[in-house]
């Protein structure tokens, strides 16, 4: 089954910035090659194609793909500062939202709440890298 518009994808993934830097990944193992500490969920990330909050750039490169496929998709760093409905956003995490607060989406991603309205919360994931593309290395694992 391919992936569709709709359609509920999971994939193992390992994330990189142009010098090589590790963003995230599910692997221990290349978190280990990375020097990275064992404290991390190590999960795939579980994304609905299409619903919000959603990584276009992501998304697209997944579209057309099928169980055991591999590819390689670049990610605008801009695309991965997500808005979120402040009270689904403060529910989902069960505490306030306030700046700074680190959270951990739960696709995987470790971000930051950088900003927030009386509705809205923007988290970015790793704003000292503001401008730089991640390298996502992909294997999906599942479609519905």
């Amino acid at each position: 089954m391919a992936v569709t518009e709709g359609s509920r994808v999971k994939i193992a993934f390992t994330a990189t910035y142009p010098d090589g830097t590790l963003f995230d990944t599910s692997s221990r193992t290349v978190a280990a090659e990375h020097g990275v500490d064992d404290d991390k969920r190590f999960l795939p990330i579980v994304l609905e194609i299409g619903q919000e909050p959603t990584i276009e750039s992501l998304e697209a490169g997944l579209l057309g793909t099928s169980v055991g496929e591999t590819t390689t998709i670049e990610v605008p760093h801009e695309e991965l500062a997500l808005t979120y409905d402040r009270e689904e956003f403060e529910g989902m995490v069960d505490e306030p939202a306030e700046p700074g607060v680190q959270i951990h989406a739960a696709t995987g991603l470790l971000g930051e709440v950088v900003a927030v309205t009386d509705d809205e919360v923007v988290v970015d994931f790793e704003p000292e890298r503001a401008g730089q593309p991640l390298r996502f290395e992909v294997e999906v694992l599942e479609v519905d």
